[in-house]
This record gives structure tokens, C-alpha cells and sequence, in this order.
């Protein structure tokens, strides 16, 4: 007979446990402690099996029977039912484990070594201040595309919106590794143009290469010995500021003459050569006997940090009366410019500036080439400066064209 509200409420405990049925395998288990738990008794591939389906009152007799015709169905489609619990309550607790915090974490912990230092720390503060408060706790299974677009838009509503976007990306590789291993199904942080505002793309302030007379007579005349150099060594070698203020004396190889910097420090994360012409050389040969005691080249006793900060070339140049007209970058301009004008392969020249190259195989394949051209143009090019700086009043750049034109007539 089936049982009803009433019937199991005056259901007394005995010595010992004691069962009374309901229907189609439900019973209820009462204890001599007076607990009484819903069980489901069912057979699978021939073998009795019983399910637990929780405690009442917890559990009433309607959501019982709820649960068991659920479990039955299970059952009909082939599926083990105390199985597809256990699986399903497991799921629960990965899925309450797997927060998009701790995915992010245990991604900047692997999938961020090699990086240096300063870029982790970075990334894991962007997403300290700007992900994790909002989506920080949720399962990462769980979080939305709607999820996304609020921290993305509060950001850009800051008014920050380059850092809207770095945020963004940050959270779309985080997604990216979860969905590789099986923790969430889509990446929800994939496709989001149009949200932002668009801003105009920043340039490298950079003089006009007929200035360049007046920019290197202003350098050497520069009363600080570092930056001096280093605006120097930028304008010969055509490095990003903080790949020359973070080198090391071992990556000078003096035999070759070359710059070897690791791919650590590169910003395409690519080994990359660069050729020293003798004026490079001179330069480094008198830094050494200042600074080859230590291991970096630009080494300040004065910063917490070992190399110069990456704003003393800025500052200098601001000091030299080049406020927003120049900046340690626009030394890459100049020469990519000048180099361009004068003839020189592009490939020679994107090369020697570590400019990523769009085809993958051929980057791949051409880690150093074009190293005899490179070296060549690196020491015509430290020539040409030379001449401008020893040839004052006389536009070298002009001239060399002019006669260039003739020629070609």
C-alpha cells in the first residue's frame, strides 16, 4: 500500500532499523535513532542496487518519488543511477573548485613560464584588479558572454580602454587553456569587437629625418653618461628601449661582433642578432670599463632595480627640449625611414628591427638570415651617422640622395 504524509509522520523507531514500502521499489528506512531515509531498490545487468534519495522531512514523499521516477529513467536509457549520482555530485564539487581565479592562476603558473618577470606580474594585477572581483568565484563553466562584457565595459567606462582590452585578452587565453582541458565548453571572451569604443592608434613621436643633424649634436652634447649612451647605442643597434637597458654583459659576443639577446627579453619571443658596427663597439668597449664588473650594462647603483629605468632615455630627451617630438622608439623610425629611402631590402630591414613576420614558416626558418646583409647595412648606416655628426652644417642625408638621383639618371 502506498504510503502518505500522514502515515510516515507517526512512524515510531524500534530496536531495530525497519523498512516500510511505497511503490515501485521506494521505501522509506526508519532507524532507532528515529532518521528516516528514502531508498530506491532497482536491479542492474541482474544484481540488486539501492540508491540513496535523502532524508526526510529534508526530503518529502512527493519530491521522493520525484527523484526515483528521474533515477528510473537513468535506468531505462541503460545508465547506472547510484553511478550517474556519484558522477554528477563530483562534477558539482570540480565545477565549485574550478573558479575562473584559480583556472587563471594555474594558467599564468604554466602557461606563463619563460616570460619574464615583470609581464606575469603584470598580467596576474590586471586580473587581481579588473576580473577577479566581478568573476573572480564563479565556476568557469558557468560564466557567460554577458559575464565578460561587464567587466570589459566597466573598465572601458574608466575610461581605460587600451586596458579594457589587454583585460580582455588576458581573460579570452584564460578561457582558451580552460575550454583545451575540459573545463569549460566555449571561450565566452572570444568575440567581442564592437563593445569598446575604438581609439586613435598611437605613434612613436619621432623628428623628421632631416632633424637628425640637430638630435645627435643635442645627444652629444648630453651631459649623463648613461643615457647619452644609451640614446646612442639605440640609434645605432635599432632596439626597443627596454631590450637595451636590460642587457647583460655576456650577451655581447666581441669575437663576432654581435648582440646575441635571448629570446626572454625579446618582445616577439624570438632570439634575435644584432650586427655591431665599430661605432657600437666603441661605445660598449668604454661602457665596460665603467659597468663590466657587473652583470648588466646599464647598471644604476642608484635604482632598486639593476639597469637604468626604462624612462631615463624619455626624460633626457624632454631635458634635450624633445618633449613629444621624440621618444627612445622613434630611433626604430628613423632608421627604418632613412634605411628605407636608401635603397635597402625591406626584408634586411624588418629583420634587423625583430619585426614579427607575418608568415610563419619563414620566420621559423629565418632566425638569423640575412645576417651578412644586416652587417653590412649596420655599419654603412653607423657610418652615415658619423658623417652627420663630423660634417655639421652640410644636410649629409640631402646630399647622399641628390648624388644617388644623378646616378640613377
Amino acid at each position: 500500500m502506498a504510503l502518505t504524509e500522514l502515515a510516515i509522520k507517526n512512524f515510531k523507531p524500534n530496536a531495530t532499523p525497519y523498512r516500510v514500502t511505497d511503490s515501485e521499489g521506494l521505501y522509506l528506512e526508519i532507524s532507532p535513532s528515529g532518521g528516516k531515509l528514502w531508498r530506491w531498490r532497482y536491479y542492474y545487468q541482474g544484481k540488486q542496487q539501492l540508491l540513496a534519495l535523502g532524508k526526510y522531512p529534508v526530503v518529502g514523499l512527493a519530491e521522493a518519488r520525484s527523484k526515483r521516477n528521474e533515477a528510473r529513467a537513468l535506468l531505462d536509457a541503460g545508465k547506472h543511477p547510484s553511478r550517474e549520482k556519484k558522477a554528477a555530485k563530483l562534477r558539482r564539487i570540480v565545477e565549485g573548485e574550478n573558479t575562473f581565479e584559480r583556472v587563471a592562476r594555474h594558467w599564468i603558473a604554466t602557461k606563463q613560464q619563460g616570460m619574464d618577470e615583470k609581464s606575469v606580474k603584470q598580467n596576474l594585477s590586471r586580473l587581481q584588479q579588473h576580473a577577479f572581483p566581478m568573476i573572480g568565484s564563479l565556476p568557469i563553466l558557468e560564466i557567460t558572454i554577458p559575464d565578460v562584457v561587464r567587466v570589459v565595459e566597466q573598465i572601458g567606462e574608466r575610461g581605460t580602454i587600451e586596458m579594457a582590452k589587454r583585460v580582455k585578452q588576458l581573460m579570452s587565453q584564460v578561457f582558451r587553456y580552460a575550454a583545451q582541458r575540459g573545463l569549460c565548453t566555449f571561450n565566452p571572451a572570444a568575440d567581442l569587437r564592437g563593445i569598446l569604443p575604438s581609439t586613435e592608434e598611437k605613434h612613436h613621436a619621432c623628428v623628421h629625418p632631416g632633424e637628425l643633424p640637430d638630435l645627435l649634436a643635442a645627444i652629444g652634447a648630453y651631459n649623463s653618461d648613461l643615457a647619452k649612451i644609451a640614446m646612442q647605442l639605440l640609434a645605432l643597434t635599432f632596439v626597443r628601449t627596454g631590450e637595451l637597458i636590460g642587457a647583460h654583459w655576456d650577451e655581447i659576443d666581441w669575437k663576432r661582433e654581435e648582440w646575441h639577446i635571448p629570446k626572454e627579453r625579446m618582445k616577439m619571443k624570438r632570439p634575435h642578432i644584432v650586427p655591431l658596427s665599430k661605432q657600437a663597439l666603441a661605445l660598449l668597449h668604454d661602457l665596460q670599463t665603467r659597468t663590466g664588473q657587473r652583470t648588466q650594462i646599464f647598471y644604476s647603483a642608484a635604482s632598486k632595480h639593476k639597469h637604468i629605468s626604462n624612462g631615463a632615455v624619455l626624460m633626457a630627451l624632454r631635458r634635450m627640449g624633445y618633449r613629444g617630438r621624440m621618444t627612445g622608439h622613434g630611433f626604430r623610425t628613423l632608421a627604418s625611414t632613412i634605411l628605407n629611402e636608401r635603397g635597402y631590402s625591406p626584408d634586411v630591414i624588418e629583420r634587423q628591427l625583430a619585426h614579427e613576420d607575418s608568415d610563419k614558416i619563414r620566420a621559423a626558418y629565418n632566425r638569423a638570415e640575412y645576417l651578412l646583409e644586416r652587417k653590412k647595412m649596420m655599419q654603412e648606416y653607423a657610418d652615415l651617422l658619423e658623417r652627420i655628426q663630423t660634417q655639421p652644417g652640410k644636410n649629409v642625408l640631402t646630399m647622399e640622395r641628390t648624388k644617388r638621383a644623378k646616378v640613377k639618371l
